[in-house]
């Protein structure tokens, strides 16, 4: 694709150009505002001059080379402006006009014949239903609407699918420092998968925004997201809505709890994006990520402040937002002599009023903190209103460029975050901008910055998973391809097909009478579970076809007789058989999945189980496969993994071997992801430490049985 010439056209035809305010007086405008320097044409049948230079009828009657087309017509007109382009062998449109895939089927219709052309002739298009681009690094613009006086130019480049937003983050007032912004709109040939490979490579580039509202082409999306984490270029990530086909139908829980929304977080998150939930958040972390001039080497941070109410209000949002502070370990002896005996001594450290008035004690202070080897990142909380006089923003000033000293000193970088809002005093921007520091806006905002970039900078390479033995693979084929056609694996048949994975399952029996039934429960000594099974019937418990705790022969003859019996009036129902499992006592039962999703791949699933996962929601869901280490972070990030520590005096549970069940099901799904859609392993009874953990009830679905 031609993208390049979107971004860094040679010539440029405005279609629908024109000399009153509009798209095609805007496009123009922008072009000078940027300083481009190669030729400009405008199209515009009605006029033979504007603008103080000639206009042409159309694209044909150009008589020089047009590499790229700015398109403000209406929506009917379009696809003969994309023919004319084609002839005048152009290399990429930007469509302004709405009307395509936003207007319904027939808009669809004409996005469709759009994109046809455009991939037949090699064409890059922005749009349709987008504003275009702006590129400041590389002075070129196809932009529709108006500029503000002044931009702060700098390395970051926006990606955004909604126009409204690209203007938001065009004429905030917190100044980003852009490199390009790209209002992608309908996507209808171009995605924003695209342009992060172009932007990736440019040098201009070193931070990377983006507003999804779908994730098209998200194998490749992906696929450029972890490129520019390699190549140390942060993407920011804000999506809204659901990917592009939508959470798959489902035979069991692990779909409901893993659908399109977290898949695509998840995918986000193996792949070293950086996701925020609201614009605030993005200008924060964008901010933090283009600014600072060192790179966090650990995930804690350290925090000084002259307020216990500002520091009381950063342990509520770091709370909220996972920040962890270090201990101040071997800091306090070198804190202690440097403060004040009535100082609580902390991190965060209020530095008392001593700090502010003698710069030697803060800049001391700091350096003690910011030395710690567990601190990546120290943090100054200082609010620092518009509204302050002279005095008291010099002081502050003063402040913040000791605490800098400090930090520089230990070799770690420093941010600076206001819990309000509003700009700081121009004085202390000054200083901040001077010593190099990022000076956030607002607690939470400001927090959740600082610990998702950290998080990102010492993100650890994945390392490659050893390979399932071909043995293991070849005999889980085997069985699973015994139900290509017909009906789903029951639930012994689909342990069978896990079973070289290492995940296994209850003492039972497999028996197709009543009789055999009793016979089988006195073999396995009592209590025992009884379960009816029947073809492609999920659940059992649902339809009465499961029974716990039956104390004898003669219980389990009579609920087995009453299973066939029921099973027996089921219309259209195959009547396997009937399931005797022995009675197991673990400390806790919870759910191990995985599925497929068919934009992001395969998921591993864990958390609470049983029948009211759906209404909980409390599962931890990770991109397929993972180590055993991920494995255990997942289980351990949910209510139901932290159950696993003891509770009340509760045993504690075998995580370790939880660990390595949800490890192999990953291998599982990942290895077999053209051939199953969905696994699901709930309840998955888990035994005190060291005596491992059963998958109690267990369903495969093979991909035939994707509706």
């Amino acid at each position: 694709m031609a993208i390049d010439r979107l971004l860094n056209p040679r010539s440029i035809a405005i279609v629908g150009a024109s000399d009153r305010i509009g798209p095609g007086f805007n496009a123009w405008k922008a072009l000078e505002q940027v300083g481009y320097q190669g030729r400009t044409y405008l199209v515009n049948p009605n006029k033979p001059e504007m603008l103080g230079q000639p206009t042409y009828p159309s694209l044909r009657d150009i008589d020089g080379d047009v590499d790229a087309v700015f398109v403000a017509v209406r929506a009917d007109n379009v696809l003969d402006v994309a023919a004319q382009a084609v002839e005048r062998r152009a290399g990429a449109l930007a469509i302004l006009s709405s009307g395509f895939g936003d207007a319904g089927e027939a808009g669809l219709g004409l996005q469709r014949e759009l994109a046809q052309v455009a991939q037949a002739h090699d064409i890059a298009v922005c749009g349709p239903n987008c504003l275009g681009l702006l590129n400041f690094s590389g002075r070129s613009a196809l932009f529709g609407t108006s500029l503000p006086d002044s931009i702060r130019q700098g390395g970051v480049a926006a990606i955004a699918q909604s126009g409204s937003i690209g203007i938001a983050l065009l004429n905030s007032g917190r100044g980003l420092g852009l490199s390009h912004l790209i209002t992608s709109g309908n996507e209808a040939v171009t995605a924003t998968a695209d342009y992060l490979e172009a932007l990736i490579g440019d040098d201009a580039v070193s931070t990377i925004v983006v507003f999804a509202e779908q994730i098209r082409k998200p194998g490749k999306f992906m696929a450029m997201v972890r490129r520019a984490a390699e190549c140390g270029k942060p993407v920011i990530v804000l999506k809204s809505g659901r990917s592009e086909r939508g959470q798959a139908a489902v035979m069991a829980h692990t779909g409901a709890v893993a659908g399109s929304v977290e898949a695509c977080d998840a995918a986000l998150a193996a792949n070293g994006a950086i996701q925020v939930h609201t614009l605030d958040e993005l200008l924060e972390t964008a901010a933090l990520a283009s600014q600072l001039r060192r790179r966090p080497t650990a995930r804690k941070i350290a925090a000084v402040s002259l307020s216990g109410g500002e520091i009381a209000l950063a342990l509520d949002a770091a709370e909220e937002n996972g920040v962890a502070f270090a201990p101040l370990g071997e800091a306090h002896d070198r804190i202690k002599p440097l403060l004040p005996e009535f100082a609580h001594l902390s991190n965060p450290l209020d530095l008392t009023w001593a700090g502010l008035y003698d710069l030697s004690v803060a800049e001391g202070c700091a350096r003690a903190l910011a030395s710690l080897d567990e601190v990546g990142v120290l943090t100054l909380l200082q609010d620092a209103p518009t509204g302050l006089g002279a005095q008291h923003a010099a002081r502050y000033s003063g402040l913040l460029q000791a605490v800098a000293r400090g930090a520089q000193e230990a070799g770690k970088p420093l941010v600076a975050l206001s819990n309000l809002s509003d700009d700081p005093h121009p004085e202390l921007g000054r200083a901040a901008r001077e010593a190099g520091v990022p000076y956030l806006r607002g607690t939470r905002e400001g927090l959740a910055a600082i610990a998702r970039y950290a998080q990102w900078a010492t993100r650890p390479v994945r390392a490659a998973l050893p390979a399932t033995p071909a043995q293991s693979v070849e005999t889980a084929r085997q069985r699973l391809r015994a139900f290509e056609t017909g009906r789903l694996p029951a639930e012994h048949e689909a342990r069978a097909i896990l079973e070289g994975y290492g995940i296994a399952g209850p003492q039972e029996r497999f028996v197709a009478s009543a009789e055999d039934a009793a016979q089988a429960a006195l073999e396995l000594g009592f209590p025992v579970v009884l379960k009816g099974i029947v073809a492609d019937l999920l659940p059992k418990s649902d339809a009465g076809m499961a029974k716990l705790r039956l104390p004898s022969a003669e219980a389990v003859g009579e609920a087995a007789a009453d299973m066939l019996a029921r099973a027996a009036r089921m219309e259209g129902k195959e009547v396997l058989g009937l399931l005797v499992q022995k009675m197991e006592a673990p400390v806790a039962e919870i759910l191990v999945g995985a599925r497929v999703d068919p934009d992001f791949g395969p998921l591993v699933v864990v958390g609470g189980g049983g029948i009211h996962v759906e209404l909980y929601r409390d599962v931890a869901i990770r991109t397929a496969p993972i180590d055993e280490e991920e494995a255990l972070a997942a289980l351990m990030s949910t209510r139901a993994g932290r159950m696993l520590d003891g509770w009340r005096g509760s045993a504690p549970g075998d995580k370790a071997a939880v660990a390595r069940a949800i490890g192999a099901l990953s291998r599982f799904i990942a290895e077999f992801a053209d051939e199953v859609s969905e696994v699901e392993i709930n309840p998955f009874a888990v035994f005190e430490e060291g005596k491992g953990c059963l998958a109690l009830d267990c369903v495969v679905v093979p991909r035939r049985h994707e509706n």
